[in-house]
């Protein structure tokens, strides 16, 4: 199983859920006030018999007109019709925009030949939110009338290498997903475990729609992978994307990978 950080880059995020480009090297945030810093990173993962997408992002250009996303997949020497599954943990824009793009009055799949699959109860969700910024509604609405939307409902296993369970915390419906084998186990923990500097600080998030949720099921998943080596995939983190967990005397610590 091979595992690949596909970075989007930097930005800032603020109360209107506008992500802004961010340079560390030449942008200030005291120029954004009220602004967040995050790292955008979906992955590729090869597993015996597919190639998945998960979280696929933005779905942001880059300065030479391709999408960001389909630029970094070809870097790794793969196509945007090699993907054969794109997995969702929930659908606020920075982690499903990147599903469709709009050409020509049209929308039209990021990744044409691959099977999309979410909560469906995370869709429900979702449309109930209609005035939230934190969705492209757009976007959504074209995806749920594709052929290629296939929607779980729980937990379970979409095969011998990938399985997945709702989290809750962040979105009522979000889900987490386990990939690999006994030998070797990789875990994505969308926006309830998006930063390793979460699992050391132990806070309670404002934005989480069940704040207390999400802290308990991050130390749940954390003191899991610790026991079990996981390897941490962090959608959030641009300089530390992959790593294990390591818990001794009452307190974490990140060896990344």
């Amino acid at each position: 199983m091979q595992v690949i950080p596909l970075s989007e880059g930097t930005y800032t995020v603020d109360i209107s859920k506008r992500f802004v480009p961010f340079h560390p090297q030449t942008d200030h945030l005291s120029d954004r006030p009220a602004s967040l810093v995050v790292d955008i990173v979906p992955f590729l993962i090869q597993t015996s018999g597919e190639l998945v997408v998960v979280d696929p992002g933005l779905g942001f250009q880059g300065n030479d007109g391709e999408f960001m996303i389909h630029s970094s997949i070809m870097r790794h020497g793969y196509s945007a019709d090699d993907v054969s599954l794109v997995l969702l943990s929930h659908l606020h824009k920075d982690h499903a925009g990147g599903l469709a793009y709009g050409k020509d009055g049209a929308y039209n799949l990021m990744f044409p030949k691959a099977t999309v699959y979410c909560q469906e109860k995370e869709m429900e969700y979702a449309f109930t939110k209609k005035e939230s910024s934190s969705f492209d509604f757009e976007k959504l609405e074209f995806i749920r009338r594709s052929p290629k939307l296939r929607f779980m409902n729980g937990d379970g296993t979409l095969n011998e290498e990938i399985r997945f369970e709702i989290s809750g915390g962040h979105t009522p419906f979000h889900q987490v997903f386990f990939f690999g084998t006994e030998e070797k186990k990789y875990f994505f923990g969308g926006d309830v475990v998006p930063q390793p500097s979460q699992i050391i600080r132990r806070f309670v998030a404002k934005y989480d729609f069940d704040g207390k949720l999400s802290a308990q099921r991050r130390r749940d998943y954390s003191m899991r992978g610790a026991e079990s080596n996981w390897t941490f995939l962090f959608f959030h983190d641009g300089k530390t994307p992959m790593a294990h967990v390591n818990f001794r005397h009452q307190q974490f610590r990140i060896i990344s990978v």
